[in-house]
């Protein structure tokens, strides 16, 4: 039998032991928790690894810092969670702070930004940025991320999001027309 397993923090691992069983349930997995490892196995109970992907995913976000309620989302196949990694973009601690604090923005600023005009859930835990949300949400909010990465101007992101918004309003009412002409 296949299976999938994960580490996560000491703090993280405890809020997982607590879920377990409830996830499990709703996942239609087995959860072996071996406590001496720090280890998490997930096993498919019908077979369908499909879902012990989802599951192993939940459990991620929730070692990213993500709540328990945000995490459990990523069981709707309309979700999923993408992680940043900022040591791919530099080794160096400092560069790595500093890229961190324009995304977060003064008080969290932009951030907040972010994840108001995309709909999204934004973690910045340790070295890592997270998204977490619906494809085209977390498509578009991770464009924005990046930008800021890669060293633009928050104005200038701050208007890609406003057009991108924009654009995607103008694809779901078009999308939405499509469908009531079909029904018809």
């Amino acid at each position: 039998m296949s299976y999938l397993f994960v580490t996560v923090e000491d703090d993280k691992f405890r809020v997982i032991k607590e879920i377990a069983q409830k996830l499990s349930d709703m996942a239609d997995v087995n959860i072996q928790i071996d406590d001496k490892l720090k280890s998490i196995k997930v096993h498919p109970r019908s077979g369908n690894i499909y879902e012990a992907m989802k599951t192993l995913n939940v459990i991620k976000a929730i070692g990213l810092g993500f709540s328990v309620d945000d995490a459990f989302r990523l069981l709707s196949d309309d979700y999923r969670l993408e992680v940043i990694d900022m040591k791919d973009y530099s080794k160096e601690p400092q560069a790595i702070r500093r890229v961190l604090g324009r995304v977060i923005g003064e008080s969290g600023k932009t951030k907040k930004i972010i994840q108001e005009y995309t709909g999204v859930i934004i973690s910045v835990h340790e070295h890592y940025i997270s998204i977490l949300g619906t494809y085209d949400q977390v498509e578009v909010a991770k464009k924005a991320i990046m930008m800021l990465i890669e060293g633009r101007e928050h104005s200038t992101v701050y208007k890609y999001l406003d057009k991108a918004e924009s654009d995607l309003r103008f694809y779901r009412a078009e999308q939405l027309a499509k469908n009531r002409f079909k029904n018809q």
